[in-house]
């Protein structure tokens, strides 16, 4: 009888922890699918947003009203410091031997925001480089935004490939510009959507309020 007893002692815990450890690892079967499927949706939520930028661009570019009677400075003039004054672009440099920013017509980006917000149409360039004795500009970032009053369409050019030219790259189309003023400084962004927090976006121009020199 004794042996008859120990045996069933042994049969219940053998199927007892045979129970536990089929528990325990159907528990971590169905963890693991649900973090597996977590990270799907969210990698397919992702892919929406990406997706659904791609098609708003998609969409700006294709509605953008060209601006005709705009008559933009010769793009060379971006080298040459007196006359891109005269001509309004947005000029950020530093002077040779200085590390000290001088921002120059800023208003004009004033402006072109102010055309977006209303709806008009409007033009800014955004000449950034180091200012040479000499006058001439050694320009590392040239930037052109218009507007049809509706989207902002931004050109970047290409200022290294061709010392002797600037080269365009492609046409980006986006949704909203905004102006932030943190602190002591001034940032200027382009947002790809309504819906992006003003904090973000690509960044056009950033500089302290102190560097203002026109």
């Amino acid at each position: 009888m004794k042996r008859y007893i120990l045996l069933a002692s042994i049969v219940t815990v053998t199927l007892v922890a045979s129970g536990c450890t089929s528990n325990k690892n159907n528990k971590e079967t169905m963890n693991k699918k649900s973090g597996f499927s977590s990270e799907i949706a969210s990698t397919q939520q992702k892919s929406n947003v990406a997706k659904s930028n791609a098609e708003i661009a998609k969409e700006l570019e294709a509605s953008f009203k060209e601006i005709k009677d705009f008559k933009k400075p010769n793009i060379e003039d971006a080298r040459d410091f007196q006359a891109s004054l005269r001509n309004g672009s947005v000029i950020m440099v530093s002077r040779e031997n200085s590390s000290e920013l001088e921002v120059y017509n800023i208003s004009m980006l004033d402006k072109f925001l102010d055309s977006f917000n209303n709806g008009k149409e409007g033009y800014v360039r955004v000449i950034k480089g180091t200012l040479k004795s000499d006058g001439k500009i050694m320009v590392n970032k040239l930037e052109e935004y218009e507007t049809d009053g509706k989207a902002i369409k931004s050109i970047g050019y290409d200022t290294y490939a061709d010392k002797n030219k600037f080269i365009p790259g492609k046409p980006t189309y986006s949704q909203k510009i905004v102006k932030t003023c943190p602190g002591d400084g001034i940032r200027y962004a382009i947002l790809e959507s309504k819906d992006t927090p003003d904090n973000m976006g690509a960044t056009v121009i950033s500089f302290n309020k102190s560097s203002i020199k026109k």
